[in-house]
This record gives structure tokens, C-alpha cells and sequence, in this order.
């Protein structure tokens, strides 16, 4: 039996991005093929490694990481521009897998960031798979932007947080979206300065979510909201991955309304 196929949307969300390799998973073991792959900041980088064919390398790394780890990855900096070069990050990246260029990646790959200079979205569907990689895990104020062909790029989820619209999609495929900043759980959070700034800007990211879904609604669609896990929590890489697994496979036993439809 030919296997159904898959266009793939993986969202930003820091270490809640972790979530979608428990996604892939899911959708591998019930006989899915995944066609292609679109993302924007850690799901970007989760999109690229599976698109690269790299994802078990990927996993088994993450997995290994404890509070410490996670703190040997941070290299400061006093530049105004933001608190972490992210110079560690790619190295520990380049290691795991080489450069390629998207444009010869086994699957179509597309990775969002946005220009700070004009404001417009910037789309990598070609070009140094790391170069796109590293513009769109850019958060404003954490990471250094990246300087590339005039343009200044930073996260991409201040522009497209779940890039429905940049997947290729051939006739028939099933659009699936992974949203790791979806709307709050409704538990009472304390407050202080981090978590005004983090929830207000997720509350942005949440609102153009829902309006992409809206125009270019998936067929199905998988949520973590954004305050299960923290965006820096990557010592829980396991836990994380295995919620992406049983939120999907809770997804895969709903009919597909808007396929058959």
C-alpha cells in the first residue's frame, strides 16, 4: 500500500521545538511519509536535521543534555545586539551534520526569518542549510542577528510562527502543523519581568498562528501550549520529545475532517 504523504509545518517555540521530533516520530510509526518540511526557529532547526536525514543524531544529542550541558552551549557576549553569539550552538551543529545547501537536501525544506531593516519575511528554500538555520533561531535580544546580503534576519516567529503557507505541497498531500506557542493552558503563572516580556510576545506569535490556520487551515494540527514547557528547558529534551509523540498520536485517532471534506 502506497503510504500517505506528508507536508510538514513545524512552529517556533525554543526548547518546546524539541516536541517535534516526537511528531515525526509518531507519523514515521503509523506509516506516514513526510514529502516536505517547512520551519521557523526551532522548528527550522528540527525541520532542517530531518531534512538533512540527521534527526536520529539530533535526538540522541539533545537527549544527552543536562542543565550544565545547556549552559556550556551559552557563549555571552556585551554586544548590544543580543546576550548569546551562538557561535557554541552551530559548532555542536556543523559536528552532527555538515553543511549542505537546501537545495540538495533529500527533501523540499524551507526555513522563515524575518528582516529587521524592512520588516518583510524572508523565506530559505536554497542556499547554506546553517546560514538559514541560524537567522531563524535568532530571538530578538538572546541571539546576535545574522548579517546576510544586506539584510539584518532574526527569529522568524515575529513574522510567520507556523509557516503553513511556505511547505511544499504536491495534489493530495496532507498538511500537517505543529504549534509548540499555542494559547495558554489557563493555570494561574506568576509574573515578573522574563515572563512579561516572553508571554506577551507569545501571545503575538499565538494570534498570527491562528490567522494562518485560518487562511490555510491543516488538515491536522498538533498544540503545546506555550506555557507547558520553558523556551530554555532543553535539560528536559526526553520529556518534551515524548509529549510531541502522545499529542500526535491522540491526533492521528480523529478522522480527517478536512481532507475528506
Amino acid at each position: 500500500m502506497k503510504k500517505k504523504r506528508i507536508s510538514l509545518v513545524l512552529g517556533g517555540g525554543g526548547a518546546r521545538g524539541i516536541a517535534h521530533i516526537g511528531v515525526i516520530e509518531a507519523l514515521e510509526a503509523a506509516g506516514y511519509e513526510i514529502a516536505s518540511v517547512a520551519g521557523t526557529s526551532m522548528g527550522a532547526l528540527v525541520g532542517g536535521m530531518y531534512a538533512a536525514g540527521h534527526l536520529e543524531e539530533f535526538r540522541e544529542w539533545l537527549c544527552s543534555m543536562d542543565r550544565y550541558k545547556v549552559l556550556s552551549m551559552v557563549d555571552l557576549t556585551f554586544s548590544s545586539e543580543g546576550l548569546v553569539k551562538g557561535n557554541r550552538v552551530m559548532k555542536a551543529l556543523k559536528e552532527l551534520v555538515p553543511e549542505v545547501r537546501i537545495e540538495h537536501l533529500p527533501l523540499p525544506f524551507a526555513a522563515v526569518a524575518a528582516d529587521l531593516l524592512t520588516g518583510r519575511e524572508v523565506v530559505f528554500d536554497h542556499g547554506g542549510l546553517y546560514d538559514a538555520i541560524r537567522s531563524s533561531i535568532s530571538i530578538p535580544s538572546v541571539f546576535q542577528p545574522v548579517r546576510l546580503n544586506g539584510m539584518v534576519l532574526v527569529d522568524g516567529g515575529t513574522v510567520n510562527p507556523l509557516p503553513v503557507n511556505r511547505v511544499v505541497r504536491e495534489p493530495g498531500d496532507l498538511l500537517v502543523a505543529v504549534d509548540v506557542s499555542a494559547p495558554f493552558s489557563g493555570q494561574s503563572r506568576s509574573l515578573n519581568y522574563y515572563h512579561l516580556l516572553t508571554f506577551s510576545s507569545e501571545i503575538m506569535m499565538q494570534h498570527i498562528a491562528q490567522l494562518m490556520c485560518r487562511i490555510y487551515p491543516p488538515d491536522m494540527l498538533i498544540e503545546i501550549p506555550s506555557d507547558r514547557f520553558g523556551i530554555f528547558e532543553f535539560y528536559r529534551a526526553a520529556e518534551i520529545l515524548e509529549s510531541g509523540r502522545e499529542l500526535m498520536e491522540q491526533v492521528l485517532m480523529r478522522p480527517l475532517v478536512a481532507a475528506e471534506a
